[in-house]
């Protein structure tokens, strides 16, 4: 695959360069924005990849082909084209939605404010350090009884001595601290020569697994100089496996399909070197017990697998809570939470790790591999509930 960067002063002319060099039907795989090096104005960086010129040989024949066989087809083509242009027209863009996300969250703003002030409401008695700390957290999405033990804390600590900070400073930085306590973070994987370490990711379709699985592996293999190898047990999405194939590719990194744990095993026989194994799985629903059931093959296996729940945070809580229940049979590890750059409320990753006891591991930020992904910590958490 033919891997190119461009560089260019607007996002017009990039994209019109890797058009001219790599073609139209180029695959864009990274933007980036980065200061000029006269420090003066922005650079914007796109990574892109030329698409199959033998893909596009073949459409082009079979198009012609369609045409020869019937004239009208050119016809149909176009009436076709034109009702795609006019659906596409009427779907909302992901700026749209994230003005309305932005307008929902300012509402809340506003009804929260009213509740502070409203006679008999839950924040009457309460005062305003307090309150102000109560309504962050209560946008934020943290739930009620969390915020009510912790006011329960805060108002039974001493008030604040001296002049040197505020009371909303001081009881802040207590809650801060009340809450840093409470949030569990996974150890660091242990990746190391003469070892092979397992890692499983698991979940419901459409979490961002596949991608995630994509980052951690670029992530061990450039910046933590592991040999790391992925493997794919996802047969249940079409071209799956052929997508991770592509994307491994890039990387620099072996992949392998296979449809049982004891495949695996197969695998590191024949490469003695691996480090650290990942395996992509397929999407399973939380109502579909029999799937479940099955990653337990995991289990009998004498590998040491670990098995990491990747999570959307954009999914309801509900959702989540209900996809923890339902793969806590398998013995999770840690919880992986994805998409954290498409989210305005991050109440849910204190709430469920609390709930399960479960610590977190890693945290997927964007769509750039292998940048957008990092390890969880309790600082990155609180920088989110309290806007830091």
């Amino acid at each position: 695959m033919d891997i190119k960067t461009f560089e260019a002063f607007s996002m017009k002319d990039v994209i019109k360069s890797v058009k001219q060099t790599l073609g139209g039907d180029a695959v864009i795989l990274s933007t980036k924005e980065k200061a000029s090096p006269n420090g003066k104005g922005t650079v914007y960086e796109v990574t892109a990849a030329a698409s199959s010129s033998n893909r596009k040989t073949g459409t082009s024949h079979q198009h012609q082909h369609l045409q020869q066989m019937n004239p009208a087809s050119s016809l149909d083509f176009d009436a076709l084209n034109v009702r795609l242009a006019s659906i596409a027209e009427q779907i909302p863009t992901k700026r749209h939605l994230t003005n309305m996300d932005a307008g929902i969250h300012e509402l809340k703003l506003l009804l929260l404010e009213a509740l502070r002030v409203k006679d008999n409401s839950q924040f009457e008695d309460v005062p305003l350090a307090l309150a102000n700390i109560m309504t962050q957290l209560k946008v934020m999405g943290v739930n009620e009884s969390s915020i009510i033990e912790l006011v329960k804390h805060l108002r039974s600590l001493p008030p604040p001595e001296g002049k040197t900070t505020t009371e909303d400073e001081y009881f802040r930085g207590q809650a801060i601290r009340w809450m840093m306590k409470r949030i569990k973070i996974a150890p660091k994987w242990v990746v190391m020569k003469g070892t092979t370490a397992y890692q499983v990711v698991i979940g419901p379709t459409g979490v961002g697994k596949s991608s995630t699985i994509a980052k951690l592996a670029a992530h061990y293999k450039m910046k933590e100089r592991a040999n790391v190898m992925v493997v794919s047990m996802d047969n249940h999405r079409i071209a799956a496996a052929d997508q991770m194939r592509v994307l491994c590719k890039i990387i620099g990194v072996p992949f392998a399909t296979v449809s049982s744990p004891e495949e695996i095993a197969s695998i590191v026989s024949a490469n003695r070197d691996l480090e650290l194994v990942l395996v992509d799985t397929g999407g399973i629903s939380p109502k579909n017990p029999s799937q479940i059931e099955q990653l337990a093959n995991f289990k009998s296996s004498s590998m040491p697998f670990d098995f990491h729940l990747c999570l959307s945070i954009t999914d309801k809580e509900q959702q989540m809570d209900a996809a923890i229940r339902a793969f806590s049979v398998i013995g999770l590890n840690s919880i992986v939470f994805s998409k954290l750059d498409e989210s305005w409320s991050f109440g849910e990753i204190y709430n469920l790790s609390k709930k399960w006891g479960l610590p977190l591991s890693f945290f997927a930020i964007g769509q750039d591999i292998p940048d957008d992904i990092e390890r969880a910590t309790r600082e990155r958490v609180i920088e989110k509930l309290f806007g830091l």
